[in-house]
């Protein structure tokens, strides 16, 4: 039995809204070729059945789309890949859907199709209307209004917020609660890959400010009972019990994603959908061509700098260096880990209430 998950771009980098911030723009604008249109189901077809024999009966294969803005692609597109996944599907094995959205092409066919087929749905919300509205081009009400749909039809969702300079994280997380958001991930804005500052770019300091203002907030609300899943506070608590984590880059070592561009192109990992790290094709080449190619190879073998504070940080065991795109926004000020300051305050105060099991 084998786990996968493809992540899917079934309409390349076109989105509706096209938001200055957008790391995945940037990429595709940095490639040959840009945009690579849209998935035709055909090459849907191709890559449901070759995940599927290279991972055999009895798995559990997830589907993740994304984009862009994944719902260009139309009700048509999702509902045939579906059928596709669910006629091809191994003896035993377990399918799972999920796909992240700006929230401002939801309706009620996409609801209710998101409902019979048990999709996870990720809404990019950065926080109140103002911070909003500033980076993703005023789409507060629609992606609001695609919220209250989810909701009216029971569809499993959660917030996936793109923090900047501008955030605030005491707003950030009082938005949450005042709108009953419990499962939230926040992101941190990447620079471009020009390395250029711009007005939304994150401070180091700003970066470790921001995390610390926010788990004294989360501890402080799981700490009363109520409910509230954080995804990078949850994978801290997971790798000091467990040792392991969920979330990729979490302990500074990278895992082969199958990122599938809308043509068939694969790439190792949505941080890296670059010409450099191409990984041959889903219509010509089979899941063990991808997983041993050169792009891989070079996806493995390119580093970036580390902080030089790595070698004799006292969390390292945690962190491992990073998630290797990130490094540019640890490694902005000499002698100084915006990181490590974080996950020294998060540790200590984890440990402090969870002494028994840390």
């Amino acid at each position: 039995m084998r786990q996968l998950t493809a992540l899917v771009k079934p309409a390349s980098s076109a989105c509706n809204l096209k938001c200055g911030y957008c790391f995945y723009c940037d990429e595709a604008s940095a490639r040959s070729g840009c945009g690579k249109g849209f998935m035709s189901i055909d090459t849907a077809r191709n890559l449901i059945k070759k995940v599927f024999d290279f991972c055999g009966s009895g798995s559990v294969i997830s589907f993740m789309f994304q984009g862009g803005e994944p719902l260009l692609a139309g009700l048509r597109f999702f509902e045939d890949f579906v059928a596709a996944a669910q006629d091809l599907k191994t003896d035993g094995s377990t399918l799972r859907f999920s796909l992240q959205t700006n929230g401002t092409l939801i309706d009620d066919g996409f609801c209710e199709f998101f409902k019979r087929n048990g999709f996870l749905i990720g809404v990019s919300i950065d926080g109140k209307k103002p911070l909003h509205d500033s980076h993703r081009c005023g789409s507060f009400d629609k992606a609001m209004n695609g919220v209250s749909l989810l909701r009216k039809h029971g569809v499993d969702f959660n917030i996936l917020s793109v923090i900047t300079a501008g955030t605030d994280a005491n707003e950030l997380f009082d938005f949450y609660i005042e709108n009953n958001f419990r499962d939230v991930q926040p992101i941190y804005c990447l620079d471009p890959l020009s390395g250029e500052k711009t007005e939304y770019s994150l401070g180091a300091r700003e970066l470790a400010r921001f995390q610390k203002r926010l788990f004294n907030r989360w501890f402080a609300e799981v700490s009363s009972g109520g409910r509230m899943y954080i995804r990078d506070f949850d994978n801290i608590l997971s790798l000091l019990t467990t040792g392991r984590a969920e979330q990729c880059g979490a302990s500074g070592r990278c895992n082969a994603q199958l990122v599938v561009e809308a043509d068939g192109t694969c790439y190792p990992c949505d941080f890296y959908c670059l010409d450099e790290f191409e990984c041959l094709n889903i219509n010509e080449a089979s899941v063990d061509d991808i997983l041993r190619c050169d792009g891989l190879r070079r996806f493995f073998e390119h580093t970036e700098p580390e902080n030089k504070l790595c070698l004799s940080c006292p969390v390292r065991s945690v962190c491992g260096g990073g998630c290797k795109r990130y490094r540019s926004l640890y490694n902005q000020l000499d002698g100084y880990c915006p990181r490590a300051e974080a996950l020294l305050h998060i540790i200590d105060k984890l440990r402090s209430s969870f002494s028994d099991n840390i």
